[in-house]
C-alpha cells in the first residue's frame, strides 16, 4: 500500500479501500499501514470492511461444502464411481482451502488488532446511591436474621415434640413482620 495516511485512506473509495486492507493482511506488513488504517478517523471503516471480508470468506467456504455435499450425495447413488468423484472433488478443493484457511486467519487476526485498537467509550457513570438501596439490604438482613432464630427455635420445639408450639414459634416473626398478611416490614421486594 503506497499511501499510510489517514487522510489518504479517507479518501480512497469502498473497493480501493477494501484493497488496501486486503493488501494489508499479511504478517509482514508495515506497521505504519496498520497505525493509519486504525487511526480513529478510519478504524470503523476498517473493521467494516474486515468484517465484510470475514463474511465473505465464510459465505465461500459455506458454497463449497455445499458443493461437496451435493457431490457426496450423489457419489452415494453412484456406488464406488461416485465415490471416486467425491474423492477428486475433496481433492480439487484441497489447496484452495488450505489459501482460504490462510486468509481467513489473517483476516480474523487484523480484526483482533482493530478491535484491540478501538476508542471505547467512556463506561456509563454509576448512579448514586441514595441509601434505599443500603436500607433495603439492612432490612432484608435484620429479616432473614430474625427467620433463621425462629427456624432454630421451631426446630428446637419439633425435638422437644410439640409440634403447635413450634409452628406457632416458626410463624409468629413472619406474621409480625406482615409477609403472611401483606405488607408491613417483611422482607423486601427490592433485593438490592
Amino acid at each position: 500500500m503506497s499511501s499510510t495516511s489517514p487522510g489518504d485512506l479517507l479518501a480512497l473509495g469502498p473497493e480501493d479501500f477494501e484493497k488496501a486492507v486486503t493488501a494489508a493482511l499479511p504478517y509482514y506488513t508495515n506497521p505504519d499501514v496498520w497505525d493509519a488504517l486504525t487511526h480513529p478517523s478510519v478504524i470503523s471503516r476498517t473493521r467494516t470492511c474486515l468484517g465484510s471480508l470475514s463474511a465473505s470468506v465464510q459465505a465461500q467456504l459455506s458454497e463449497k461444502n455445499a458443493e461437496l455435499e451435493q457431490v457426496r450425495a450423489e457419489g452415494r447413488a453412484s456406488g464406488s464411481e461416485g465415490k471416486r468423484a467425491y474423492f477428486a472433488a475433496v481433492d480439487a478443493q484441497a489447496e484452495w482451502r488450505r489459501r482460504t484457511a490462510v486468509f481467513q486467519r489473517r483476516v480474523h487476526n487484523r480484526l483482533a488488532l482493530v478491535k484491540s485498537r478501538t476508542v471505547k467509550g467512556p463506561a456509563q457513570p454509576q448512579s448514586p446511591d441514595s441509601g434505599a438501596g443500603k436500607r433495603a439490604r439492612a432490612h432484608n438482613r435484620d429479616a432473614l436474621a430474625r427467620l433463621a432464630r425462629a427456624i432454630a427455635g421451631h426446630r428446637r420445639e419439633v425435638r422437644a415434640g410439640d409440634r403447635d408450639v413450634a409452628d406457632k414459634v416458626l410463624w409468629a416473626p413472619v406474621s409480625r413482620d406482615g409477609h403472611r398478611r401483606g405488607g408491613g416490614r417483611g422482607l423486601s421486594s427490592r433485593l438490592a
